[in-house]
């Protein structure tokens, strides 16, 4: 039974089927049946074909046949075949879209051939100019057709010639009706219901028409008739020879020789374009050349082809490879070697290109096969006649890159470039005054200086929209709309100029969410909870203004941190009342380095022996004082070079220096350094101190200083980074325990963090001055020479001393001259548990840094004992290494029980 089982289930599915297939034939209107099939889901295809969503229309048909009722009473009506079509009012001979068309418009894929390998001859060109040619026009078919759909779309021209396939739309009307697609059988006749067979076999298609309505009229009168091309037939041809794929093709009727040539992707790299055969019963029709086509476009020689048609492609015939400067250098094939000329090539190859040399040419040539020669052949008259041979090389050059009587002026100046040169030229002729020597950029970072800003903002987050300042660039508060790009404009805006201000998040989130603040009472008032860590005071560490992660950097932010130019902040770096509210906005520094006026040279090539030589001379005393011996003569291809101060580094009196004076001096600012001038002689010409200054506290920053403090902090980090590497690499072997491993993995994460942090450690460049605490004389200061990016701070004189670190109360508190350091710290409440008091250390307001080990171990008096000054701060550090002693006792203590058990257990063994 169950072996039977298979037979048995195939045996009732046919059943099935049939006597299904069978009711659904008897009950089901054929009508009904294409309906339902029309409405369902139609098949996804391109919306760009033409006949995408052609499906037959049930109303169509409806409506043809009352259509075909009522003109049945008005005369005779003919049957018509495939009525779903009928319905088309297109009077003209453009083919109409069938499902055929459809499937094949879907087929219009580009089929990208490989790369065809190199023949001989490209290598051997490739290997005598450094470079591969490529064989003119095989480009041309890399992307062949893989269908003659779109031919079936073209107009079909009256010389077509009707045959057995084609497809004949006739409509008529008038006193008859007829509208019907009639196809010409095999013995080239069409069957007219009424009229009968009707031959047109081998008839023009232009002559189809008056000949049907002449036939037609033997039988109808009073009618008129149209008739225009349905699907036409497909015929046969035939590839051949050296084709890139030879075959045979079944394509459209309307298919010409050039039309059969991209479908077969054209002749190979061993094929001719220029001997392109077309063969029909035998004989040669046409000779077909592409380079006609390529060339000029000429396709007056492409014949129609008909079923039977062989396409032969022969070997490529005689070869020239043209390269260099011209228009389309590749190789190509000779129409008839003998009677090529260089003339020739050179119109086939687009010309010459607008550098190349018009005067030769460089023809390398194989002689009898055997040997390589080259020849020079003149571009005249008589050269351009050269014959050419197969396998020639055309090398047209071009021309140097020397410029004939120019000499060349570069570096800065307004003005670069090469101008003309003529006799008795010097030197005056190309700067014949100083403000040649101002460069564009610097007149565009100028114009610059002179564009409006944004206003102050402020340091401290307003608590509300509106204590943001009226803004020059952007919109106020309140008329931003719902842009976020002018919301807040002057802080979150980045595409704005100006400095932003706290963070890039909402005005008032960093508040709390238990405080209740009524806007209309906060309006401009600031939240300063949350200080900038920049706003330190004069006698801490001062590090330039960086903004917020994610802030753009004004360009004066850029250029204080990049270049290092006189232009610190003038704003938090000083703890007064009003720079210590909004940031620093204006600045003066060098938008452009000046001019080396000690140095500038021409560069000359000798003309005997080509070698370089300088000849250097004193700019200023040329362009300034008019010296004429400085005035130097210029020859042809010499070029003059004007330096910076940032080309070539000049001595200090010749540089020029802006040092910037902050704090309590009477006239503060930024100053221009004279040669030879001091810190000293600067603050006198800058007016002296103001009676509340703090000489003692003051703060001197230099550039050079701090560039070569962080390359040594650097240095140092990359020391430690390498040692707590090293350790934990000895130290890998040394765990004995789990609890040993999981120590060492915690001290070499503690050293990362530790090297990660010191990386992250900025030099400041600050230069302890030891000004004694009481001086108030400008005599007491070192007589310093300036240099540029030199800053000095003299802040006003604190009335505290601080206490940071391990105490109780980590505050300031008022400065008493009758107090010790160990009366501060009591006041503190002294130093906690956590403290290592070994360690504690004083930070002067000069600077200096005195440790406890220090004082107390060389001087006769204690550490508590040190008399302090306004601005010094106390600092007690943690103690990092406390229950190590505990842990080495523990650990001692372990080790000698273990031995004592070992010990015990030796004696019960060998007792």
């Amino acid at each position: 039974m169950q072996s039977g089982s298979p037979a048995l289930f195939k045996l009732a599915c046919v059943v099935l089927l049939t006597v299904g297939s069978a009711a659904f034939a008897q009950s089901a209107d054929p009508t009904q049946i294409l309906g339902s099939l029309s409405t369902q889901q139609p098949t996804a295809c391109n919306p760009t074909d033409l006949g995408c969503g052609v499906q037959p229309s049930v109303e169509t048909n409806t409506q043809q046949t009352s259509s075909q009722q009522q003109q049945r009473n008005q005369g005779i009506f003919l049957g018509q075949e495939n009525t779903q079509y009928g319905n088309n009012n297109n009077n003209n001979n453009n083919n109409e879209t069938t499902p055929q068309t459809t499937s094949r418009l879907n087929q219009r894929e580009q089929v990208r051939l490989p790369l065809d390998s190199p023949t001989e001859f490209q290598q051997f060109v490739a290997n005598s100019i450094g470079r591969s040619l490529p064989v003119y026009g095989a480009s041309l078919f890399r992307n062949p057709p893989t269908t003659f759909a779109p031919l079936d779309l073209v107009p079909v021209t009256p010389d077509y010639l009707i045959g057995p396939g084609d497809e004949l739309l006739i409509r008529a009307w008038g006193q008859i009706t007829l509208n019907g697609r009639y196809l010409v059988d095999r013995s080239g006749n069409v069957y007219i219901p009424q009229v009968g067979a009707v031959r047109v076999t081998g008839m023009a298609f232009g002559q189809v028409q008056d000949y049907l309505k002449s036939q037609m009229s033997r039988v109808f009168r009073n009618f008129d008739l149209n008739v225009s091309m349905g699907q036409l037939r497909s015929i046969q041809v035939f590839v051949v020879g050296q084709a890139r794929r030879p075959g045979t093709y079944t394509i459209s009727s309307l298919s010409t020789l050039v039309n059969a040539l991209f479908a077969t992707g054209g002749p190979s790299l061993q094929g001719s374009l220029r001997h392109i055969q077309l063969r029909r019963a035998g004989k040669t029709v046409v000779e077909f050349d592409l380079y006609d086509l390529l060339l000029h476009g000429d396709k007056s020689n492409d014949a129609p082809l008909l079923p039977g048609d062989v396409i032969y492609i022969p070997p490529v015939g005689a070869q020239v490879a043209v390269s260099g400067s011209v228009n389309v250098p590749a190789i190509y094939e000779l129409k008839s070697p003998g009677n090529t000329t260089v003339d020739d090539m050179l119109q086939m190859a687009g010309g010459l290109t607008s550098v190349a040399q018009g005067e030769k040419v460089r023809l390398e040539r194989v002689d009898n096969r055997r040997t390589r020669s080259m020849i020079e052949v003149a571009l005249d008259a008589q050269g351009k006649a050269t014959t050419l041979q197969d396998g020639d090389l055309l090398e047209f050059v071009a021309v140097t890159g020397e410029y004939k009587d120019a000499v060349t002026l570069r570096g800065n100046v307004a003005n670069p470039g090469r101008y003309a040169w003529r006799t008795g030229m010097r030197i005056r002729d190309l700067l014949p005054d100083k403000e040649s020597l101002i460069t564009r950029d610097y007149w565009l970072k100028r114009s610059k200086l002179g564009q409006p800003m944004l206003t102050y903002v402020p340091t401290c987050l307003p608590t509300s929209g509106y204590g943001i300042p009226s803004l020059r660039y952007g919109l106020p508060f309140g008329e931003e709309g719902d842009n976020p790009n002018w919301r807040y404009s002057s802080t979150r805006n980045m595409n704005l100029f100006g400095l932003p201000f706290g963070n890039q998040e909402g005005v008032s989130e960093k508040r709390s969410d238990t405080e209740d603040v009524d806007s209309s009472t906060t309006d401009g008032a600031l939240d300063c909870g949350e200080i900038p860590s920049t706003a330190t005071s004069a006698t801490g560490n001062n590090d330039r203004y960086t903004p917020p992660s994610g802030a753009s950097q004004t360009p004066q932010q850029a250029t204080s941190t990049q270049s290092g130019t006189a232009n610190a902040s003038v704003g938090p770096s000083v703890a007064n009342s009003s720079s210590g509210k909004f940031r620093p906005r204006n600045d003066v520094k060098l938008n452009e380095p000046d001019i080396d006026w000690s140095y500038a040279v021409i560069e000359r090539q000798s003309k005997e022996d080509l070698t370089t030589f300088l000849l250097p001379f004193n700019l200023g005393k040329l362009v300034l004082q008019g010296d004429a011996s400085q005035n130097l003569e210029l020859l042809p291809g010499d070029v003059v070079t004007i330096f910076s101060k940032a080309d070539i580094h000049v001595p200090q009196a010749e540089q020029t220096r802006f040092v910037r004076l902050e704090g309590e001096f009477k006239s503060s600012g930024i100053y221009s350094v004279r040669p030879g001038e001091t810190l000293r002689q600067l603050i006198r010409r800058a007016g002296g101190l103001t009676p509340d200054a703090y000489l003692y506290g003051a703060e001197f920053t230099r550039e050079s200083t701090r560039r070569e403090q962080q390359q040594r902090l650097n240095q140092y980090v990359d020391q430690i980074a390498l040692q707590v590497s090293t350790n934990a690499t000895n130290n890998v072997g040394q765990a004995i325990s789990a609890q040993d491993a999981a120590a060492l993995a915690a001290a070499q994460q503690q050293g990362q963090s530790v090297v990660n942090s010191l990386r992250r450690a900025k030099a400041t460049g600050r230069i302890v001055l030891q000004i004694p605490a009481d001086s108030q004389d400008l005599d007491q200061l070192p007589d310093l020479p300036l240099e540029d990016g030199d800053k000095f701070i003299v802040p006003r004189i604190p009335s505290t001393v601080n206490v940071d670190g391990a105490v109780y109360d980590q505050n300031s508190f008022v400065f008493n001259p009758h107090k010790r350091l160990g009366d501060y710290l009591r006041e503190a409440g002294g130093a906690n548990r956590d403290a290592d008091k070994s360690r504690a250390y004083v930070v002067r307001a000069s600077g200096a840094v005195i440790s406890k080990q220090y004082s107390s171990s060389l001087r006769g008096s204690g550490f508590e004992s040190l008399h302090l000054y306004p601005g010094d701060t106390i600092i007690v550090p943690l103690n990092l290494d406390k229950g190590r002693t505990i842990r080495l006792i523990v650990n001692l203590a372990q080790i000698a029980g273990q031995l004592g058990i070992a010990i015990a257990a030796g004696n019960v063994v060998f007792r």
